[in-house]
């Protein structure tokens, strides 16, 4: 770790000094607020919960809000599935950079506002271990839909280079939005998992940003991913 290259170390530097706590699920607390599809800008991206940050900002300002009042130390971005290829699904595939970038530059400005509310000033040199740190925010990466590895044409139907190519462009939003970390989540496939990666270092050539990856796996109760890895 000490040995790469960041450009910023807030996330890495917070986690050195104690266990961090993320929040919760971003999709059910958004279900709850009984949300319609003029919420979400129409009934043609009805139930697209990434778009809400453009639609309707103020149902997803609510749940970072309500996660930060409790105290959590990380608010994730709202973009699980904010890619091209699961936009598509919603015809919102050029817009993905716009997506990630303004939920990120919400989650952003809403850790900034609380940190300054409660008085928790950036990390600082000679600060003493222990003592509370502003909290971060995690641009929040989700899975493509598609399983590389998978022999099933349909699921598989995807170059590792184009698959690479789609978490640029997500990573490439989420950098300019203003996170700290990028956190590789729910994740099926081991070869995705690689191509995500490769992605991002892509986005930080490209954006000259140099950020942590926290990449996480799902597992069944037998401790494998769904194709068996």
């Amino acid at each position: 770790m000490t040995n790469r290259k960041y450009t910023n170390r807030r996330y890495l530097d917070a986690l050195e000094q104690k266990v961090l706590v993320y929040d919760g699920a971003m999709g059910t607390s958004l279900q709850v607020q009984n949300l319609t599809a003029e919420h979400f800008g129409g009934e043609q991206y009805n139930g697209c919960n990434d778009f809400l940050v453009i639609s309707y900002p103020a149902a997803v300002e609510k749940v970072h809000r309500s996660f930060l009042e409790v105290g959590v130390d990380v608010i994730e971005t709202n973009t699980f599935r904010s890619n091209r290829i699961t936009m598509q699904e919603y015809g919102l595939q050029e817009r993905v950079i716009e997506i990630n970038e303004t939920a990120a530059r919400q989650a952003r400005r809403l850790a900034d506002e609380y940190s300054v509310r409660t008085g928790l000033a950036p990390l600082q040199a000679g600060r003493p271990q222990g003592s509370p740190q502003p909290p971060s925010a995690a641009g929040y990466i989700g899975p493509s839909g598609k399983l590389p590895s998978a022999n099933d044409p349909q699921p598989s139907d995807v170059t590792f280079d184009d698959l690479a190519e789609v978490f640029r462009e997500q990573a490439v939003g989420l950098i300019r939005g203003g996170v700290d970390v990028l956190l590789i989540e729910t994740s099926q496939d081991i070869l995705e998992v690689k191509a995500a990666i490769r992605g991002i270092h892509k986005a930080f050539d490209e954006t000259q940003v140099y950020l942590p990856i926290q990449a996480q796996v799902t597992l069944d109760t037998t401790g494998r991913m769904l194709l068996g890895t």
